[in-house]
């Protein structure tokens, strides 16, 4: 390679994802610049499907206006991307199971779940056993969390012991992912001193100063030896390059100057629900701490990022059928008995409440500096839910909202519907392929037709 570059030392400047150089019309024949910030993949889940006339935007293309459920996201609307009309193919096809069993099992792993009579289904007919296929969040983990000290984060706010409705993360086929239902233990696990290994962040810490040093150096001397053009992209990939080592001074963690240890929840974990079929049972004082639940897993998952800790995230506003009542709404019945009776003003305000939650993320995301933008900038938010429409647990019109460009690989701003017959295996498809990997399927390859159209800028 021209101008003293190593092929080596390009590889090692681009360590860990931190520092790739800008492709060079004199070096590659390109133009495009990457960040040299990681990125970041959060997975929320809210239960019960939705009411399409109050969610779905009206209008088309980047000509939309937000409907009522969704009006908390108004500030972050160009920063949205909604995809309507994707079917669960794999929950369709799937040998038997409950409705929200198979939606939830089948939402993220885009797989049947396997036959067995380990859940019962809620309407009568055959059971199923756990989903028969890894997750979407965690393939993106295996891929972008070798560095971090946790591949991957999942969070919950209600837990049941061996339940398919309480799980959204596989590891494979039936081995569900047990999240994280206690913010004072997740507290404990994630962010404790005297669990981290102060050798080892010191030792982290030295090497990316190397790697940053190295990189600086070389870049500074490249410089001199490029057109205008190259040299404009380079000075400006040293900026970014310079900013990291200024805010691994200030830290003195090597994990970023905007590391700030959250406050210990002191809630433990919610008292499991009554919650199988028939025997389910409306437990209002139960549910007075969901807000601050969803406070602290928020306040936890912003600062695994921002500390770099994971890259990879899962929250489970709510379990899969969800028996929380919402007094503090004023609503004091059970979410998944108004989702059967048909009560659209109620489930209209709990599906905003939901949506209010997804815009504080992104306002927390969206406070936190990155190089000349933010670490949202460097995000993508992935918001879904287990049915289409919860009275007749379909399985199709599932509803799907991006937030974030995923470092500028989506183009934003926007509404997408998918032709008939999508899978939601495409999304993730295309969501595989902005975090950085090469999958050309997902789940199941029988429902996939590629990446979904639309969605690259």
């Amino acid at each position: 390679m021209a101008f003293g570059l190593s092929r080596r030392n390009l590889l090692r400047s681009a360590a860990g994802g931190m520092m790739a150089l800008p492709l060079l019309s004199e070096v590659r024949g390109a133009s495009a610049a990457a960040s040299p910030f990681p990125k970041r993949l959060i997975i929320c889940f809210s239960p019960n499907g939705t009411i399409p006339q109050s969610w779905l935007p009206t209008g088309s293309g980047a000509s939309f206006t937000l409907a009522e459920i969704m009006s908390p996201l108004e500030a972050h609307k160009q920063d949205l991307i909604v995809v309507d009309n994707l079917t669960m193919s794999a929950a369709l096809n799937s040998p038997g199971g409950d409705a929200h069993g198979l939606g939830i099992g089948c939402l993220l792993t885009g797989t049947e779940v396997l036959a067995g009579d380990q859940f019962a289904a809620g309407m009568g007919g055959p059971g199923s056993g756990w989903p028969g296929g890894i997750s979407v969040d965690q393939v993106v983990a295996d891929a972008v969390g070798k560095t971090t000290k946790f591949a991957s984060l999942e969070y919950t706010t209600k837990r049941m012991v061996g339940n398919i409705w309480s799980r959204m993360s596989y590891r494979g086929p039936a081995l569900p992912v047990t999240p994280m239902d206690s913010p004072a233990d997740a507290f404990d696990r994630v962010f404790r001193s005297d669990l981290v290994d102060s050798t080892a962040l010191a030792r982290l810490q030295r090497q990316r100063k190397s790697i940053l040093d190295n990189s600086i150096g070389e870049l500074s001397t490249l410089s001199g030896k490029l057109s205008r053009v190259d040299r404009d992209k380079v000075e400006g990939h040293l900026a970014a390059l310079r900013d990291i080592e200024r805010r691994l001074d200030i830290s003195g963690t090597g994990l970023g100057a905007s590391c700030v240890t959250p406050p210990r929840s002191p809630l433990g974990s919610s008292k499991e629900p009554v919650y199988y079929l028939s025997n389910e049972k409306t437990e209002p004082e139960n549910d007075l701490d969901i807000p601050d639940r969803h406070t602290a897993i928020r306040q936890m998952l912003v600062a695994a990022f921002s500390c770099d800790l994971t890259r990879v995230a899962s929250v489970m506003l709510a379990p899969s059928r969800s028996p929380i009542a919402m007094s503090w709404l004023g609503i004091q019945d059970a979410h998944h008995l108004l989702s059967h009776n048909q009560d659209i003003a109620r489930l209209v305000a709990i599906n905003k409440f939901y949506a209010g939650e997804i815009a504080k993320i992104i306002s927390d995301l969206k406070a936190i500096p990155e190089g000349a933008g933010t670490m949202f900038d460097n995000t993508l938010l992935v918001w879904c839910n287990e049915l289409g429409l919860g009275w007749t647990h379909s399985h199709d019109h599932i509803p799907f909202m991006l937030a974030g460009s995923a470092g500028g690989y989506f183009k934003t701003g926007q509404l997408i519907t998918a032709a008939n017959g999508t899978a939601q295996n495409d999304l993730f498809i295309s969501i595989c392929q902005a975090m950085g990997l090469t999958n050309t399927t997902f789940g199941n390859p029988k429902y996939c037709k590629g990446p979904l159209p639309g969605l690259v800028a």
